[in-house]
Order: structure tokens, then C-alpha cells, then sequence
């Protein structure tokens, strides 16, 4: 029998659709908009033997749903949408797509600071409407401001650099990261604290974790500079937005450019958007047409590694654990 790949999107690169057409496998798509009993419905009709994950949350009545189901690859870095306790408990490995998309979300973070820096957007807004807004204009050099970033992986390593690039002072607060993990050049901070209190931008690119989830909430906007900005390229949960509504509006803060929300897709009457000072855009980061072929590559070798019963890229693997009980299921 064919073994099954169900990748929840539209579509995936052309690159991974011909590797999983070169081993013979079927493959199926859900788009991200797809409810989830009729994801359910799909995995259990098909009892699929990989998932290769995009946002639709995968719980264990999902991973129930296909006794076959033996790898759930992510299509991305972040693992947030997957139950990744009932996934070891099942026997079914995790893995992530290790760093494929990182210059891409690192290049749109840079993008965003500069937006916000020379207010891009609303200058923009203004044209369009007809009026000519140069008198009473001040945009802000970045070379010699700080740039805070809260994480130290493999995106935060590649936005150092570029903004380096720019003349800006990097800090980074990372507990995870060792002193001599951070080359000369970029400050450490020890706590969060000492970081805000001194960034002209804070940009996030840690994970979603039940440790980073409101990790920027109110406390820590009334820490940061009334002229600093925050930008948010990592995972909308890790701000507390309702506090970062009231110190946009209270002018606690200069503005915020979110890539993430906690609620996606996004609501529609949202305070967020009546915000003038702020940039949005929807979750797209870490699409580039490159990014997309690396990653897809990646998490499809990776479910391909699971299962030939090859041992996976380590680095990639979520939960080790898993390997030695799915020949329980």
C-alpha cells in the first residue's frame, strides 16, 4: 500500500511534491482554513502515514484518527499547533524544519524597522489620500540606536548582522544562550529587564512556550522607552496585546510592526487596527520563494527519515522520546 502524506495547506513547493511523487506517495492537501473535525474526518478516511504541518492545530483525538500516523513534520520552525505530549505518548516523532526560513523572517524584521523608523506606511497612506505630507516630517536614523532582540537562535543570529550592517548597537537577552555563546560586538543581558530599559527597538524571535506566553505584557511595555518600538516576527501569544493596545494608546511606547497575533487569521474589528503607529502583516515572514523550497525539502525529508525507520536529523527531532514507542501503536 502507498503511504500517505497529508500536508495541511493549499499546496507545497515543487521541489517536495516531485521528492514524495519519485517514492510513489500519495499526497493530499487541506487548506489552513479547514475546520477541525473535517481534518479529522480526512486523517481518519485516509489513515495517513505523515503529516506535514502548516497552523491547523493537531491534537490527539487527530493523531488517534489514523493508526498509521507515525511522523508529524513541521513545515516551519515553530511546533506551538501540535500536542507534542500526546504525539510522544503515540509513538509519533515531531521534527521541524531547522532554520530554512530564518533568513527570510530575519530580512522582514529588518524591513520592519526601517518601515517604522521612517514611517513608511502612513506617508504612504497620506499620498494616496491626496495631501503632501512633508511639513512637520521627522523619520529616525537607525545607525547608533539599540536594537534589543528577546531570543538568540537561529533567526536572532541572522538580524544581528544586518542590522550591524546598518550602524546599530545590538543587544540580546536569551537565558538559553551561554556568555560565550554571543560573539563581541552584541551585548548580553542578563534579564529582560536591562534589555527593554535600553532598546530603541525590541524585536522578538523566541518561541512559543508556556514560559514566553505574555512574556511582553504590561510591566514590560511600562519598561521600555516611550520612544521605542516593538516588533513581533515570532509568535503572537508571547505579547499580551490588550496591554500592548493600551500603551500604543497611551503613547507608552512609540509603535509596534506585528507579523503575528494571538488569534490568526486575525480579527476583524481588532483595537489593533484603529492604531495609527503600528505595521501589520499577516504571518508571511517566512514566505519567500526560497524559503518555501527549503523548508518544504525539509520537513518532507524528515518525515521521509521517520518512515524508512532512519534515524532522524537530531537537531530537527522534538521529542526523541517518541522513537522508542512507536512500534507500540
Amino acid at each position: 500500500m502507498a503511504e500517505k502524506i497529508l500536508v495541511t495547506n493549499a499546496t507545497i513547493a515543487a521541489p517536495a511534491r516531485a521528492l514524495i511523487a519519485a517514492r510513489g506517495a500519495e499526497v493530499f492537501f487541506l487548506p489552513i482554513s479547514t475546520p477541525l473535525d473535517e481534518f479529522r474526518r480526512v486523517v481518519a478516511r485516509e489513515e495517513v502515514d505523515a503529516i506535514i504541518s502548516r497552523t491547523l492545530r493537531i491534537d490527539a483525538a487527530t493523531m488517534d484518527a489514523s493508526p498509521r500516523l507515525k511522523v508529524i513534520s513541521k513545515h516551519g520552525t515553530g511546533v506551538d499547533n501540535i500536542d507534542i505530549e500526546a504525539a510522544t505518548a503515540r509513538g509519533i516523532a515531531v521534527l521541524f524544519a531547522l532554520a530554512g526560513n530564518a533568513r527570510s523572517v530575519a530580512e522582514h524584521t529588518l524591513a520592519l524597522i526601517l518601515a517604522l523608523a521612517k514611517r513608511l506606511v502612513p506617508l504612504d497612506v497620506e499620498i494616496r489620500r491626496g495631501t503632501w505630507p512633508r511639513e512637520g516630517y521627522q523619520g529616525i536614523e537607525i545607525a547608533g540606536r539599540q536594537l534589543g532582540l528577546v531570543g538568540y537562535g537561529n533567526i536572532g543570529r541572522l538580524v544581528a548582522p544586518l542590522a550591524q550592517a546598518f550602524g546599530m548597537r545590538v543587544a540580546v537577552y536569551d537565558p538559553y544562550v551561554p556568555a560565550d555563546g554571543v560573539p563581541q560586538g552584541i551585548e548580553r543581558c542578563a534579564a529582560l529587564r536591562d534589555l527593554l530599559e535600553a532598546a530603541d527597538f525590541v524585536s522578538l524571535h523566541c518561541p512559543l512556550t508556556a514560559e514566553t506566553t505574555g512574556l511582553i505584557g504590561e510591566a514590560e511595555l511600562a519598561t521600555m522607552k516611550r520612544g521605542a518600538f516593538l516588533i513581533n516576527a515570532a509568535r503572537g501569544a508571547v505579547v499580551d496585546e490588550a496591554a500592548l493596545i493600551a500603551a500604543l494608546r497611551a503613547g507608552a511606547i512609540a509603535g509596534a510592526a506585528l507579523d503575528s497575533f494571538t488569534a490568526e487569521p486575525a480579527v476583524s474589528d481588532s483595537p489593533l487596527w484603529s492604531l495609527p503607529n503600528t505595521i501589520y502583516t499577516p504571518h508571511i515572514a517566512a514566505i519567500t520563494g526560497a524559503a518555501s523550497e527549503r523548508v518544504a525539502l525539509q520537513s518532507v525529508e524528515n518525515a521521509f527519515a521517520v518512515l524508512d525507520g532512519r534515524p532522524p536529523d537530531p537537531r530537527c527531532l522534538v521529542n526523541p522520546a517518541a522513537l522508542g514507542r512507536r512500534h507500540q501503536r
